[in-house]
């Protein structure tokens, strides 16, 4: 429950940040606005990421707590598939979104701008050039595959899991070869 509760707290504190290093230095007016916060990208990824990490203690938390290893009923499959479907929706498409909004947007990593230059010995003396919208799509890509291998390793893990069953406890047998049993006798 602690995890809950902490979770909640620190998503809500990093959402609060967020808005507030997002806001702009002045107003419609030219007066500045909430001077001691601080402003720019960095502190605005800073304070996306305390939030994503919050999100993440509270969502554990409810998985913890009200799903995991409880009798599975349909209420809580329901909740379990929901959390599910919200997990993929944060890791799929919100975190690449944004690495795509940065880079377009403060970085300016376009195609018309040069990342790196292979060299004319491993091209055949070719010029070949790898632009910065080559390089982002490739990050964004490769993320979205490894998640996807790790999201589908997961799944098969606990599928597996779930075909093992309960293990049962070996019987312990007293020196007259009788099973022991405890209880109040």
């Amino acid at each position: 429950m602690l995890a809950v509760i902490g979770g909640a707290a620190v998503f809500v504190v990093g959402f609060m940040a967020v808005h507030f290093v997002g806001l702009p230095e002045l107003n419609s007016v030219n007066q500045e606005i909430y001077p001691h916060v601080p402003r720019g990208w960095p502190w605005v990824i800073a304070a996306k990421l305390v939030s994503l990490v919050g999100s993440q203690i509270l969502i554990a938390g409810i998985v913890i707590v009200w799903i995991w290893d409880k009798p599975m009923t349909w209420a809580r499959a329901s909740v379990a598939a929901a959390i599910f479907t919200l997990e993929t929706l944060v890791f799929f498409a919100i975190v690449p979104n944004e690495w795509l909004g940065l880079t377009q947007g403060e970085f300016q990593w376009t195609s018309q701008k040069v990342a790196f230059t292979l060299p004319k010995w491993l091209t055949l003396n070719n010029n070949i050039s790898i632009s910065y919208g080559a390089l982002k799509d490739a990050v964004a890509g490769g993320y979205s595959a490894g998640l996807l291998v790790a999201l589908l390793v997961g799944v098969y893990q606990v599928q597996e899991r779930a075909k093992r069953g309960p293990v049962e406890k070996p019987t312990v047998l007293s020196d007259y070869g009788r099973p022991v049993i405890k209880g109040d006798r």
